[in-house]
C-alpha cells in the first residue's frame, strides 16, 4: 500500500475496530464509524501525498489516471483505500490464526506437513476454506436469471454463503476433513471468480504459505492453552484471542 512502517499501528487499531463494527467487545458501531472517519482522513491524507510525489506503490496507482485518462473521485478513493487495508489485513490474519488452530487440533496433518513442507502451498489454500475468513457476500442481479432452479429478478439481493459453499458435499471430497493436500480445492474463499475476484489472493496464500512452511520446520508442536473467542460478526470469521504454547523441534 505504501504506508510508512511507523503508521501501520493505527492502521491495525483502524481495521480491527472496522471488521468489529458487530460485536460490543470490541469497539462497537460507534468505535467502527470513528474508525473510517480517521482511516478515511488518513487515506485523503497520504493520496495527497503521492499526488504530489508519486512513488512505485498501491496508493500511487489508486489516485492515478489509468491509460484511458479514468480517475477515481475523493469519496471512491477514500472507500477503496479502506476496503483494501481492511479486506487485505483481517482476512489474512484470521485465516493464519484459524490455521495454527486446525493444525493444533488435526496433529496429523501438522505432522505431515513438517515431513513435507512444500505442502505449505496447498495447506494454505486448505486453511482459507477450512477458515472461511469471510462468510458472506451480498451482491445485487443486474438481470433475470435462474440458479440452481431458483428464480432471480433483476434488481433482487442475493446473499453468497461462503461458508456453507467451502463444505459442499457435491463439490468436496470429505467437505468436513482437514486435508492440507487437498487438490483440486475450488474454495470460494476468495469469490467466485469474474470481476468480484479478490485482487490480494496471490499476496494472501503467499503470506499464509510461507508462514507455516517456516513454522513446519521450527515448531514440534502447537498446543492451544486457553478458551479462542470468536469475533461477533455477520461478515467476518475470526479468533479474537488464542493463547497456545509451541514446542521447538
Amino acid at each position: 500500500m505504501g504506508i510508512p512502517r511507523s503508521d501501520r499501528h493505527h492502521i491495525f487499531e483502524w481495521s480491527k475496530a472496522i471488521a468489529g463494527q458487530t460485536d460490543h467487545e470490541h469497539g462497537g458501531a460507534e468505535a467502527t464509524r470513528q474508525a473510517v472517519v480517521d482511516m478515511a482522513g488518513y487515506g485523503d491524507a497520504l493520496g495527497a501525498e503521492r499526488r504530489r510525489c508519486p512513488m512505485d506503490d498501491t496508493v500511487t496507482k489508486m489516485v492515478s489516471a489509468d491509460d484511458k485518462g479514468n480517475q477515481l473521485t475523493p469519496e471512491e478513493f477514500q472507500a477503496f483505500f479502506i476496503l483494501m487495508t481492511v479486506a487485505g489485513n483481517e482476512t489474512t490474519r484470521y485465516s493464519i490464526a484459524g490455521g495454527v488452530e486446525a493444525f493444533a487440533q488435526f496433529p496429523d496433518q501438522w505432522a505431515r506437513l513438517q515431513a513435507d513442507p512444500t505442502l505449505a502451498r496447498t495447506a494454505a489454500e486448505e486453511i482459507v476454506r477450512w477458515v472461511s475468513p469471510t462468510k458472506v457476500f451480498r451482491r445485487t442481479a443486474v438481470v433475470d436469471t435462474e440458479v440452481g432452479g431458483q428464480p432471480i429478478g433483476a434488481g433482487d439481493k442475493i446473499m453468497a454463503h461462503l461458508v456453507s459453499a467451502n463444505r459442499d458435499e457435491t463439490v468436496f471430497t470429505d467437505p468436513e476433513t482437514f486435508d492440507i493436500g487437498r487438490n483440486p480445492n475450488p474454495h470460494l474463499g476468495f469469490g467466485g471468480g469474474g470481476p468480484h475476484f479478490c485482487i490480494g489472493k496471490h499476496l494472501a496464500v503467499l503470506e499464509i504459505e510461507l508462514l507455516f512452511e517456516a513454522l513446519a520446520k521450527r515448531v514440534g508442536r502447537i498446543e492451544i492453552t486457553g478458551p479462542t473467542p470468536r469475533l461477533r460478526s455477520y461478515h467476518f470469521t475470526g479468533i479474537v484471542e488464542m493463547p497456545v504454547r509451541i514446542v521447538a523441534r
